[in-house]
C-alpha cells in the first residue's frame, strides 16, 4: 500500500516532521545556546525556496533569467538570439549549454514549458519527492537544461544538510530535556500539558 501524502510529509526523516518536533521541543529547552541553534535551524528551513519540486525548479529558473545589473530588478535575459551571436541575451551561468546563444527550450515558449512542468507536478502528485526529482531530471534531459538539473542537485544537498542538522538538534534537545526513549513519552505529554495550561 502506498503511503499517503500526510504520512510521507510527517515521517521522521522529513523536514516538515523535524520542524514540528523542534518547534514543540524548543519551549522546554533551557540552554540558551541550544535554543538559539534550534531557532536558527527553523529560520533556515523557512527560507527554503518553496516546498515542492515545481516551486524549486521555477524559483531557480526565474532567478537564472533575471539580469543582475538591472536597477529596477525587472530586466530579464531574452534567452534567444535577438541579434549578433546571441550570447549577450543569455546569463553566463548558461554557458556550455548546447542552446547557449540560440534559443533556450525552457524559455522559448514559457507558457508551454510552464504547462509541461505543471503537468509533471500533477502526474506525480502522490509520488514521493525522489520520484518527482527523477521526473524533472528526465524533463531536463529532454530539453537539455543543465539549470534544472543543477537546481535539483542543490536542493537535495541543501535538504540533506538541513535534515542532518535537524536530527542532531532533535537528539540534543531530547537529551537536554530528558526525553530519550519511549518510556519518557509520558513525561513529554505531561510537560506539554503543563505548558499549555499556563
Amino acid at each position: 500500500m502506498q503511503p499517503t501524502t500526510d504520512q510521507r510529509q510527517y515521517r521522521p526523516d522529513s523536514i516538515s516532521w523535524l520542524s514540528a518536533e523542534l518547534r514543540e521541543e524548543v519551549q522546554f529547552v533551557d540552554d540558551p545556546e541550544l535554543k538559539g541553534r534550534i531557532y536558527q535551524w527553523l529560520r533556515d528551513v523557512s527560507e527554503l525556496p518553496g516546498g515542492d519540486v515545481l516551486d524549486i525548479v521555477d524559483h531557480h529558473l526565474s532567478t537564472v533569467r533575471e539580469k543582475p545589473d538591472d536597477e529596477e530588478g525587472m530586466g530579464e535575459f531574452a534567452m534567444r538570439r535577438v541579434d549578433g551571436d546571441g550570447t549577450d541575451n543569455f546569463p553566463d551561468s548558461c554557458e556550455g549549454c548546447p542552446h547557449y546563444g540560440t534559443r533556450c527550450p525552457v524559455f522559448v515558449d514559457p507558457v508551454e514549458r510552464r504547462r509541461r512542468r505543471e503537468q509533471l507536478q500533477l502526474e506525480h502528485t502522490d509520488a514521493d519527492t525522489s520520484d518527482k526529482r527523477r521526473a524533472y531530471r528526465r524533463y531536463a534531459e529532454e530539453v537539455g537544461c543543465h539549470q534544472i538539473t543543477g537546481a535539483l542537485s542543490d536542493h537535495v544537498e541543501q535538504y540533506q544538510q538541513l535534515q542532518e542538522r535537524g536530527l542532531d538538534l532533535l537528539e540534543e534537545s531530547d537529551v537536554t530535556i530528558g526525553f530519550t526513549d519511549e518510556a519518557d513519552e509520558g513525561a513529554r505529554v505531561e510537560a506539554e500539558a503543563t505548558q499549555e495550561g499556563r
